[in-house]
Parts: structure tokens; sequence; C-alpha cells
């Protein structure tokens, strides 16, 4: 007689060329970008890893408890439904991997005399003549999510050990998948909110990044852009990125479309892990003339040294590098001009000294 587990060891050995198909069934599930693809994918790369003629998944909202993934090869719609109306009920199967997070093959539970007396077969596994079932857990980071499914009936054939465990990978699998589907999804809801929220503010916003070739303005940056000559152009050196980190600010004078000069204006964030990315607020104002000594008489020599560099898009460490100061003492005294001035950004100071309305 042959020990079990040199048999296990011998599958296993005959099972080492399956290890091809379960790259390729990993490099395609967790290629799919939804999960209407998933499901299409784990129909067509699922059948080599085994000898089982009936299989399918089964996914579940972790939120809701509503189906949201069901593929069933070679069972019938009338199956499928007839196992959510009264199959789940009875589904000591599932109750038992919900309970151990384990994959749960039918014959290690019961006899096969038990198994055909069993509420789940003859309500529901009757109708395929399933005699021998295979279930394993979805995982994803909200616990088991679902469950893969194979079936025969073949009652001599059973589910070796290796298929169990394989069972069981597959599953992981899937839920991986699954996890990175939702992910994936979650950003783009989120992108869209985001676009949303810049398309209908009035600002006028650009985002730019590393991975991109072009920027990205909204529609209220777009039309500033076009009333003046050259605009789109114009932005790339608006948004060249200065020596010093952090955020900076510049502006160029530009002729107008509609006649006349004026000073488009970038202020620029970076944002991101890396500072990868920029998030720039657009402004367009038209010429004012000299700068109202009105608003530089209350500020002394060296505030009003700090403040028209300040104009000329230059962050405190090029400001401190000009004059020769520590970048701590530019901060300080460009507090101090807003305080006299009555403004709390280099936007806002920007467009006083501008003499923008």
């Amino acid at each position: 007689m042959t020990d079990p587990i040199v048999a296990d060891r011998q599958a296993d050995r005959g099972n080492l060329g399956g290890g091809v198909d379960l790259v390729r069934f990993a490099q395609a599930v967790c290629g799919a970008t939804s999960l209407d693809e998933l499901a299409h994918r784990f129909s067509t790369v699922f059948a080599p890893l085994f000898d089982a003629p009936m299989y399918g998944i089964y996914v579940v909202e972790p939120w809701s408890g509503r189906p949201e993934l069901v593929t069933a090869i070679n069972v019938s719609d009338a199956f499928l439904t007839r196992y959510e109306q009264v199959g789940r009920e009875v589904d000591s199967l599932y109750e038992h991997l919900l309970a151990t997070s384990q994959p749960v093959y039918n014959l290690d539970m019961m006899a096969m005399d038990e198994w055909l007396e069993h509420p789940l077969y003859r309500e529901v596994k009757r109708l395929h003549d399933i005699r021998q079932e295979l279930e394993a857990p979805v995982v994803t980071r909200d616990g088991i999510v679902g469950t893969i499914h194979l079936g025969t009936s073949d009652g001599d054939r059973g589910f070796t050990p290796h298929e169990v465990r394989l069972a069981e990978a597959v599953g992981r699998m899937v839920g991986a998948a699954v996890e990175r589907i939702h992910y994936t999804e979650g950003l783009e809801r989120e992108h869209d909110l985001a676009q949303a929220a810049l398309e209908s503010t009035g600002t006028a916003i650009v985002l730019s990044d590393r991975m991109t070739p072009e920027p990205r303005p909204n529609a209220a940056a777009s039309r500033l852009l076009a009333a003046a000559r050259d605009g789109e152009v114009l932005l790339h050196r608006l948004l060249a990125r200065p020596p010093a980190p952090g955020g900076f600010s510049r502006h160029l004078e530009v002729d107008l479309v509609a006649g006349g000069t004026g000073f488009l204006v970038a202020h620029s964030t970076p944002v991101g892990a890396e500072d990868d990315s920029l998030v720039t607020v657009l402004e367009l104002q038209r010429a004012g003339g000299e700068i109202s000594e009105r608003a530089l008489i209350a500020l002394t020599p060296r505030e009003r040294e700090v403040a028209l560099r300040v104009v000329d898009g230059l962050s405190d460490r090029e400001i401190a590098e000009r004059l020769v100061l520590s970048p701590h003492t530019v901060s300080q005294y460009v507090k101090r001009v807003y305080r006299k001035l009555d403004v709390d950004s280099r936007v806002a100071l920007t467009r006083l000294l501008l003499g923008s309305p």
C-alpha cells in the first residue's frame, strides 16, 4: 500500500509541469483591469490547472454582500439561481470554510453516502450530480469575499492534497486581483471627482508632473492662457522648477490677444511623496503701471528688496542667496511684509504690487 505522504509528494512532482500553467494563470488574472475582464480571464486560464469539468468563481462586495463577480463553467443558470435561493442556507462546506479560512473538500468532511443525503446535494448539487466538490476562499484585506469552486460527477476522481493547496493559492491570487481592481477603481473615482471639482471652480489651476509630457489646465486656466499670446508656450517657462526645493512663483510680461500687455503669474506648489507633481494657480493681470509707492512706503529698504523679489517669483532660498541672508531671515522679512501690507500669501502680495485690482 502506498504511503499517503509519498503519494502526495509524487503528485507534487507530477504537477511541476503545471507550474507553468500556474504562472500563466497568475499573469492573466493579475493583469485584469476590471471584474468583467477578470471573469473572462479566469474562465480561459483556469481549466489547465485542474482536471475538473465544473468550476467557477463567486465574489461579493464586502460592504454589502451583493454578488459582484459570478462565473460558472459547465453548470446551468438554474443551478446558480437554486443555490442562491436555497443552497446557501444549507451549505455546511462554506460555513466550514468561513470558520477555518481554509479550503474544504466535501469528502474530507463526510462519506459519499452522507454527501448524497446532504441537503446541499439534494437541493442543488444533484442538478449536475456533483459528487465531489472543492471550495477555496477568495481572500482580500477585507477578509473572505468569495470562493473558488471545483466539482466533478466522477465519484472515483477525488481531489488530492496538492490540488487542495493549489486551489488555496488560486483563491489568494484571485483575491489579490480583486483587491487591486477595487483600489484602481477607487483611484479612478477620486480622480473623476477631483477633475470635476477643478472644472467647476473659477480658479485657473494647472496640474503637471514628471511622468506626463503636457501640463493639464482646467477650463478656467485654458481660458486664461488663450487670452495671452503664446500662452500655452509661456506656461512651460512659468512651470520651470528653480534649483531650490519647495513652492515657487514666477511671472512673465505678455501681450494680450485683446490688445495691451499684462502679467501672467504662476504660483506653484509641489505635491506627492517626492514632490514629483505641481499644482499651479495662474493669474492674468493687466499692466498697472508703476508699483504703488503708497503700498511700499510702510516697508523698510530691506523689506522692499525682499518684497520685489517675491514678485519676481523667487523662493525664500533664492532671495537669501541674492541678498546674502539666511533663508530663515528672509522668511521673517516675508512675514513682516505680509503683516504690514495686510496680505497673507505670495499671490496676494504679487497682485497688490503689480497693481491688479
